[in-house]
């Protein structure tokens, strides 16, 4: 629904049912995220109104304390008052934000959306419902001003985005207010909204009231601004497509750019951004990779799900899981497959019979000299090991140098290491020397590779 809705308070309710008839959703099982303060109460009075099949779900964050279970007790009232099925969780929400290093908003965040997702798969929900309004609109405009997001961050906040509705985004706080305290719904006030450490409250109570001095129209002239910008987004996100479609090569889930082609770009910077903000990095990282477009030089870039690897004409993009994920071997060295490692091992008594099989994909160790579980790693800096054949340590930079192995080849080499660190072998090439079977040897453990 367009914010260009102009009405009394009377006709809140018809406006809301033209808004859920126009997103088709009104034959949908609906998840409501009620926190208890008034737009989401709000929120679910409409909903009642529209008898739409819903069901309720509530987090308590245990930050405030007697408040939040206070927020806790309102929003089963009502689910209970109207038999509307409610789901409430409550989280540890301090210590979560200390273990994952992210601020109180960041992480109740993530436990929310992550939590409601759940409860929407598990209780066969089609989609979730927030609250936001058009001053979370305006107030998400002016903040995203503030980080450097480019065109994707001014769009405002969408109606639809996947699992998630927003169907109040037609009206305002002040409206919203007044239109609960007309049919008496109740609702509890969150005191940290009062409190200017957050840039969302700072804004709200200093910023937009400071625009509206100098423009008594400033919330709608910006929404109007906000609706011309998404559909601008949508001509120029076409466009990027088409152009990324040709640019971006792909073979599963690994990807390229020849670096000839996207020089020839104008603006680089934007359509360079465009290439790999999807896959994590960000524009000062895009202004590095720039950089050293010009050089022969192979850099390596990482983004929280990939690395880019840049070679002498090529970017190269691969995802993390493929160069840093470790796979367990179990401690059982018998004839086992580890599909997940592509590693077939047997034990074999060591007599005259036994022949070596000469193949970089086989690997033979002494087995009392082996030490699980086993661990399958990726090569990181500082990494050394003894060549079979050798007469002393090498660095494994060195050795890859001495392999002609590119950027990409060293980052996806995989190491077989010894329960104590060392690396026995390094997977279809080179095993380590301290490990090789001897006349001496008892048993040998042999190891087979699929790649």
């Amino acid at each position: 629904c367009s914010s260009d809705f102009f009405y009394t308070f009377a006709d809140m309710k018809d406006i809301f049912l033209d808004c859920l008839k126009s997103n088709s959703l009104l034959n949908h099982k609906i998840l409501l995220a009620i926190s208890g303060g008034v737009d989401s109460m709000v929120m679910l009075h409409l909903f009642l109104q529209a008898k739409v099949h819903i069901g309720v779900a509530h987090c308590n964050f245990q930050l405030r304390k007697e408040d939040s279970f206070e927020d806790e007790k309102l929003v089963l009232q009502e689910a209970s008052k109207y038999d509307v099925p409610a789901y409430v969780v409550r989280f540890e929400t301090n210590d979560y934000a200390k273990q994952h290093g992210l601020s109180i908003q960041m992480a109740a965040r993530e436990l929310r959306y992550n939590w409601f997702e759940q409860m929407r798969m598990m209780h066969n929900y089609t989609f979730i419902a927030t609250a936001h309004h058009n001053d979370d609109n305006i107030e998400t405009f002016l903040l995203n001003m503030l980080r450097k997001t480019g065109i994707s961050g001014l769009h405002g906040i969408k109606e639809t985005s996947e699992n998630i509705v927003r169907p109040l985004l037609f009206a305002d706080k002040e409206q919203i207010i007044t239109y609960a305290k007309q049919h008496h719904i109740p609702y509890r006030e969150d005191a940290s909204n009062t409190n200017d450490y957050y840039r969302r409250n700072y804004i709200r109570h200093h910023i937009i009231p400071e625009f509206k001095k100098l423009n008594p129209n400033f919330t709608k002239t910006l929404l109007d601004s906000i609706h011309i910008i998404s559909k601008q987004e949508l001509v120029y996100k076409a466009h990027i497509e088409q152009t990324l479609k040709s640019l971006l090569l792909g073979k599963e889930d690994e990807y390229s750019v020849e670096i000839e082609k996207i020089k020839h770009l104008s603006p680089l910077d934007i359509y360079l951004f465009e290439c790999l903000h999807p896959f994590g990095f960000n524009g000062s990282q895009v202004a590095d990779v720039i950089r050293c477009l010009d050089t022969k030089e192979e850099k390596l870039f990482t983004s929280p799900s990939h690395k880019l690897l840049k070679t002498r004409d090529t970017l190269k993009i691969i995802p993390l899981g493929k160069t840093e994920i470790m796979t367990t071997i179990l401690n059982k060295p018998d004839k086992l497959l580890f599909a997940s490692a592509g590693l077939l091992m047997e034990t074999i008594d060591n007599d005259n019979d036994f022949s070596f099989e000469k193949s970089h994909t086989v690997a033979y160790f002494d087995l009392d000299r082996i030490i699980f579980p086993l661990q399958i790693r990726f090569w990181k800096q500082g990494d050394v090991f003894y060549p079979f054949g050798g007469k002393g340590k090498k660095k494994l930079s060195d050795f890859f140098s001495d392999q002609k192995l590119n950027s990409v080849e060293k980052h996806t080499t995989r190491l077989l290491c010894n329960a104590n660190g060392d690396i026995l072998w390094i997977i279809g090439n080179r095993s380590d020397n301290r490990y090789r079977v001897t006349p001496s040897t008892r048993k040998i453990l042999m190891l087979k590779s699929d790649f």
